[in-house]
């Protein structure tokens, strides 16, 4: 795969799971009734998992110039 497309592809992934996982923060949080720990617990675990993702170079994001 190009390079390029490759990188082109890791920030159309990360944009979208970023979306992904803050809309579905949004859809859970009246139904955690008020435990906004748990909410932050779910947001920390997914961005570890993206984390995970970069540190293992799966994804190659270059979002700002980041991936340089």
């Amino acid at each position: 795969m190009n390079p390029r497309t490759h990188i082109l592809l890791s920030d159309l992934f990360i944009a979208l799971y970023v979306l992904a996982t803050l809309g579905l923060r949004f859809y859970l949080e009246p139904q955690l009734q008020g435990n906004f720990l748990l909410s932050v617990a779910i947001g920390a675990f997914a961005l570890l998992f993206l984390w995970a993702l970069i540190k293992a170079k799966i994804l190659r994001p270059s979002i700002l110039g980041l991936g340089k």
